[in-house]
């Protein structure tokens, strides 16, 4: 694979590489800011604090999650800066991981990624913050990728934890009317995840008040997500 850039993790390698192509999952929505970044990188952490190995493809031209995971202290998953989707075939071959989470840009309508990264997927993860300005670029993204038969689900992100369940249960009532499938574990939004972020530490080390509940939500996701793949895995066999 030639790549552009590739930060060091401090992840140990592999004693046994999979005999299957690697679980691609890629992290995607129309919309910027709803915390696709967040996301693909606190699962690339829990992956690793499980003592799985995980690799990171950041295909978005603003490179956050190379810049975010090159200046922090041991990962613990591998990441890579490369704006070439035609790369996708050799990245799927590399077995030594067990899941790659692609960060995308905030449009899917440039650099081929709905018609070369979306498409080979294994999953498609659409982060979705239930904002106004974020419901008609999730529909629609999630929608798009519905037309290609890739499996996927939204999952809601930055739920203000002030604010209880209500604006989790508006977020899943919005999908459910456009029949659009998602998660039932979320991701509540805590001071905590941006300053591990200044730290230099990934949130599965991060010592802070509320911390463990931004690993307890990511923990949630990362098993729903498996249990996703494992029923689509199961179903084409």
């Amino acid at each position: 694979m030639t790549t552009n850039a590739t930060a060091p993790s401090g992840a140990t390698t592999a004693a046994i590489t999979r005999r299957t192509d690697t679980f691609l999952v890629t992290i995607a929505n129309q919309k910027g800011g709803v915390g696709k970044t967040m996301l693909v990188l606190s699962l690339a952490a829990h992956t690793a604090k499980a003592n799985g190995k995980a690799f990171v493809w950041d295909i978005d031209p603003q490179a956050n999650a190379y810049d975010l995971t090159s200046v922090m202290e041991t990962p613990g998953y591998d990441v890579v800066h490369e704006l070439d989707p035609s790369q996708v075939a050799n990245v799927r071959k590399m077995r030594q991981y067990d899941t790659i989470f692609v960060d995308c840009p905030g449009s899917l309508e440039g650099h081929d990624i709905l018609s070369q990264i979306v498409k080979a997927s294994t999953f498609v993860l659409i982060p979705y913050d239930h904002e106004p300005e974020s419901v008609l670029p999730t529909l629609r993204t999630a929608k798009r990728v519905a037309q290609l038969g890739i499996p996927h689900a939204v999952v809601v992100t930055k739920a203000n934890p002030q604010v209880g369940a209500d604006h989790v249960m508006d977020a899943w009532k919005t999908l459910e009317d456009q029949g659009i499938p998602h998660f039932h574990s979320f991701v509540r939004l805590y001071r905590a995840w941006p300053n591990s972020l200044k730290a230099g530490v990934p949130i599965t080390r991060w010592n802070e008040r509320y911390a463990p509940k931004i690993r307890e939500d990511i923990a949630a996701v990362h098993t729903e997500l498996l249990l996703n793949i494992g029923r689509v895995h199961g179903a084409r066999a």
